[in-house]
Formats: C-alpha cells, structure tokens, sequence
C-alpha cells in the first residue's frame, strides 16, 4: 500500500471535487517551482506553469492576474483582507462555480491532472523499486527554444529526441499559452497533435511581440505523467 492511502483524500460531497481526489493547500506553489517540468516558468513570473503564473502590478511587486476589467490592485499587502479572490468570497460576489473564479484560478488548475499525478508518483517512488514506479518522460526539442522570426515565417517543432524511462508510449500536444503572449491574437499550429508540428507567424504580429508555445507530452503509465518545453518566439 503506498503512502498516499495515508494523505486524507477529498470525500466527493464537496463542490468542484471528486472523491478521492488530494487535498492541496495554498502554499504548495511555491514548492512546485523546484520540479524541473520544462516550461521555464522560473524565467520570468508572467510565463506561468505549475505554480502558477502572476502579472507585475508595481515595481518587482508581481500578483495574481485579476478577470475583471479596471480592477486596480491594493497598495498594501495582497492577502485574505484584500485578495480580489477572498474578497469576493465574503463579499458574496464570486463563488467556486462562478466563471471569473474559475477564471482566476487557472494559472494553476489549468495544470491540476498533471501535478496531482506527479505527487502520486513522488509517494510510489519512496516505497516501490524503480522498475515497479512510474516516471516522467524526457522532453526534448529538436528546434531551439528562443526564436525570432519575421511575421509570415514559418516555424518548424519539433519534439524529436524526446524518451521516456520506462519505455512508455508517448502522445503529443502543441498549444499556445495565449495569457504568456504579448501578440494579441492566436495563432493556428499544424499537426499539434503529433511529434513534429509548424505554425506561420502572423502577419499582423509587430515587433518585440512574443508566442508562447508548449510541448505537452504524457505517458500511459500509472499514473499518468506529463512534461513540457515552451518555445518562444520573438517577432523581428
């Protein structure tokens, strides 16, 4: 029996959770940032991954991107008292089936499946033998991961080197982190369901703009897991 029939799960009457699902609290961002998951979110905090991802608001001040239009962050401190998230908890304005909630929080439920199982796995390796365990694929990239590129070029991806420890089969997904961009539009990304993937730079992008753009790759092992490269791409 692995360690984790000890972590106390959620029961399933709680809204928004499975049963069975882990509990998780809200300091566990900042140690996710130590798993090597390839999105280099530790680049800058506006890029985003596991941990989440936070928008500069005042001098090297960076905090939770906020879904509403005009909203002016506190002057102080950014906690339960004045957190747009708390606040709209006790105020009544938000609630956890609320679309500007979800909103808020996906900087880190977006990745949610991914974290949990690399947790579940991180229990199964201080009991089980390596060959018994699960682990993460090696994603590696063919293409460099910073690229500029003129609007209309065409940029070729490429996960070609990428291995798995256990020998597990591996699928791909190509997709853009659209909060990551400073280009304001979207881009269409060819094959982003195979190894090996392209996508033309827009026409209308200006220069100095960025594309993000994730490798996601995911085994079939028990349980499943997952790790990236982000590309990114600066307009010239």
């Amino acid at each position: 029996m692995g360690l984790c029939s000890l972590y106390k799960a959620h029961t399933g009457d709680e809204e928004g959770f499975d049963k069975g699902d882990f509990r998780s609290e809200g300091d566990s961002p900042a140690f996710i940032y130590e798993i090597p998951t390839g999105l280099r979110s530790t680049e800058s905090p506006d890029w985003g991954g596991w941990g989440g991802r936070y928008v500069r608001v005042r001098e090297n001040t960076w905090l939770d991107p906020v879904p509403v239009k005009g909203y002016e962050y506190p002057k102080g401190r950014w906690y339960g008292g004045s957190g747009w998230g708390r606040l709209g908890e006790k105020e009544g304005l938000t609630s956890a089936t609320s679309e500007a909630f979800k909103e808020y929080f996906k900087p880190i439920w977006r990745w949610s499946d991914a974290f949990q199982n690399d947790f579940a796995a991180r229990a199964e390796w201080c009991v089980k033998p390596f060959k018994d365990a699960n682990h993460p694929p090696v994603v590696q990239l063919a293409n460099a991961l910073d690229i500029k590129a003129k609007p209309g070029s065409k940029i070729q991806l490429s996960a070609k080197g990428t291995t798995d420890p256990d020998g597990d089969q591996l699928s791909y997904t190509w997709w853009e982190y659209k909060e990551a961009d400073t280009y304001g539009g979207v881009i269409d990304i060819q094959n982003a369901d195979q190894r090996d993937a392209s996508f033309n730079v827009p026409e209308d992008a200006a220069p100095g703009e960025t594309i993000h753009v994730i490798c996601e790759v995911k085994d079939n092992g028990t349980p499943q897991l997952t790790r990236y490269q982000r590309v990114v791409v600066t307009v010239e």
